[in-house]
Formats: structure tokens, C-alpha cells, sequence
């Protein structure tokens, strides 16, 4: 008589606990921010604001589609709130990109299991200075392609960065900044995020001498000499590449095997000056490095010659500083020169190393 009864209340636990498993909270969303520190840099204006600038990939561990629906960004300082921003779908269509770059650990070595970035997000601030954020909560949600609706949350440390190596220029004389950093409109990379391209001038201030810009010997910074910004040891140097045969011209067949999307730093050193500090020059002329890695350089020691190599639409010097020995796997650090009597290095700029 009581075997019907028995069966029944198995039967509910039986339910409770298949229920239990059907509303299983789905797994949150990973987010990870390239670089992986995000430094503030103060912006060229009347109204004292400063900038920065970061991709959150949306990371998993199987290649799933991912589709991110709605975003909330909140400024904080010291935990407080300061403010917060909210997007919908359709006003994270202008943010949300998909990578080419291999997904890697933030080191940059492979991760011991896949890991993938089916959607990344690009993140730009520009605001009062006086604020002083000094982090970033992020809230994405999204779905899958399974129709899943999954939450993910990470809190971006906001720095201001103390350089403490003394910088010079990378080469003496007049100059001019035609690209700059990625808050400025220039190099997108994640250790370019700060880099600047300097072009050389005449006391004249003229870029070019007469001609048409198709040789490169029309270009006043044409074979300068390029020096060690400061003291270091040379970690990597590239001294094979053949320059651009066109001065305002980006060919790439002329590009490196594993370049050709562009992208290519042609003849390129870098310094190590400690500190987790490494000077990054690119675009050296064909064969005319003096250094080679393991060598000790002084500050203002003759390097090479600047040059046309690799993807680049003129001659000129391709100059960063980074956290790492590797240019592609490295976080961009704000500088600027010690010889260089401008505060901003943006785009334009015209300057007079000593």
C-alpha cells in the first residue's frame, strides 16, 4: 500500500534535482584586456582631459560564437563611483571587432590548452583629467550560438605611468611626428600604443629636398644617423631586410615572409635599459646596423642609419618604448624625450633634438 507513495516522492526528487541541473547558472564571460595594462596619457587641450585606450577579448575555450548585446561601462576612483556608461546592441555594433592576432597567454606564450577570442571589444576614454579614474568595470553580456545569455564583469586598472629611463631622441636635428600613439589616431598595436614616427628635416624645416618623393634620397632624414636613446644592452637586431625602393611607397612584396599583412618593423633593434624599460627602433637602412645582440650601448652611440625598410611610406624612424624584449608580445609605455623640448609627442609636431 505505501510502495505508490514511496515511488512518488523519488519521482519529485528525481525532478527537483533534474530541474536543479536545467537552471544551472551558465558560465560567466571571460573578458581579458590587451595590453595588458592600460596607462592614461594627458591629451593636447585647453580643457586639461587626459585618454586611454584597450580591446577586452572575449575569450573561451571551445571556437563558439559569441555575440555581445549590451555594455556598461563605470568609472571608478579608489572604488568609488564616478560615473557610468550603458550600450546596447546596437551601440556596441561600432566597438565590436574580430581579431586575426593568435590567441596568447599575456606573456605571449601558447597557452597548455586552446584558448579562443570569438569577439573583442575596443574601449576609448577621454575625460576630465580631474576625475582621476583609476579603474574601469566592465560589464558585457551576450549570447551564444546556442542562444545562451551569459554575463561577464572585469575590473581594468587605470595607471599613469613614471618612466625612469632618461630618454633621448633616437636621432639629432630637426624633425617632425607625422603618426603618433593610439589616443591620437596612430599605431594601434598593443606595444605601439604609444609610438611615434619621426621624420627628419632640413634647417629649413623641410621634409624633402627637391624632387618627387620617389627616391629616398629626397627625404631629408634619408641615411641619419640613429643612436641609443639610452644605455642598454641590445637584446634583438634584423639587418636583412632590403628598403622600399619607392620613398613614399608600401610595397609589400618588400615586406618579411611572416609580414606580409603589413605590419613589418623592416631592420629593427631593441634595447634592454632595465627597469622593465626597452626601446623599440624600426626601419633601419638595409645593412647599416653597427650593433648585434649582447652588445653594450652607450647613450647617443651610433646604431645604424635610418631607412626605408619594412611597411613604411617614407623614410623615417619607427621609435617605442615597451614592457618586454618582444615587440609583438609586449604592453606600449608612455615617454618622452629628455632632448625634445615639446610636451606632447603628437602627430605634427614639429622638434629640435640636441
Amino acid at each position: 500500500m505505501k510502495q505508490p507513495v514511496l515511488l512518488s516522492i523519488i519521482g519529485i526528487v528525481c525532478l527537483l534535482k533534474v530541474n536543479a541541473v536545467d537552471s544551472k547558472e551558465p558560465a560567466p564571460l571571460v573578458l581579458v584586456p590587451r595590453p595588458t595594462h592600460v596607462f592614461k596619457t594627458a591629451d593636447r587641450s585647453h580643457e586639461n582631459t587626459d585618454s586611454w585606450i584597450f580591446s577586452l577579448m572575449v575569450q573561451t575555450d571551445t571556437p563558439e560564437k559569441i555575440t555581445p548585446l549590451a555594455m556598461k561601462v563605470t568609472l571608478l576612483r579608489k572604488s568609488q563611483i564616478l560615473s557610468s556608461t550603458s550600450y546596447t546592441a546596437e551601440g556596441l555594433k561600432a566597438l565590436v571587432y574580430q581579431t586575426s592576432a593568435q590567441p596568447k597567454l599575456a606573456d605571449g606564450s601558447i597557452p597548455p590548452k586552446p584558448i579562443f577570442w570569438p569577439a573583442a571589444l575596443r574601449i576609448r576614454h577621454t575625460g576630465p583629467a580631474d576625475l582621476a579614474v583609476d579603474a574601469m568595470r566592465v560589464e558585457v553580456d551576450a549570447t551564444t550560438g546556442e542562444g545562451q545569455t551569459r554575463h561577464g564583469m572585469e575590473i581594468v586598472p587605470v595607471e599613469t605611468y613614471q618612466q625612469k629611463t632618461a630618454l633621448s631622441c633616437p636621432f639629432r636635428g630637426k624633425g617632425i611626428i607625422l603618426q603618433a600613439g593610439a589616443t591620437n589616431g596612430g599605431h594601434r598595436n598593443r606595444s605601439g600604443q604609444f609610438a611615434v614616427d619621426l621624420f627628419g628635416l632640413d634647417e629649413s624645416w623641410s621634409i624633402m629636398a627637391p624632387g618627387d618623393g620617389k627616391q629616398n634620397g629626397d627625404y631629408r632624414g634619408w641615411e641619419r644617423e640613429l643612436i641609443a636613446p639610452a644605455n642598454g644592452v641590445v637584446v634583438h637586431a634584423r639587418d636583412d631586410r632590403p628598403d622600399q625602393p619607392v620613398g613614399d611607397t608600401s610595397d609589400a612584396q618588400y615586406y618579411a615572409p611572416e609580414y606580409k599583412q603589413g605590419g613589418d618593423p623592416g631592420n629593427f633593434l631593441v634595447i634592454d635599459h632595465g627597469h622593465s624599460e626597452f626601446s623599440m627602433i624600426a626601419h633601419f637602412e638595409a645593412h647599416s646596423m653597427l650593433v648585434k645582440p649582447g652588445d653594450h650601448v652607450r647613450q647617443g652611440q651610433a646604431l645604424g642609419k635610418l631607412g626605408h625598410s619594412g611597411d613604411t611610406s617614407g623614410p623615417h624612424c619607427h621609435y617605442q618604448l615597451q614592457s618586454g624584449p618582444d615587440w609583438e608580445n609586449a604592453d606600449g609605455l608612455p615617454f618622452k624625450f629628455t632632448n625634445v623640448d615639446e610636451p606632447f609627442l603628437d602627430r605634427g609636431t614639429y622638434f629640435d633634438a640636441k
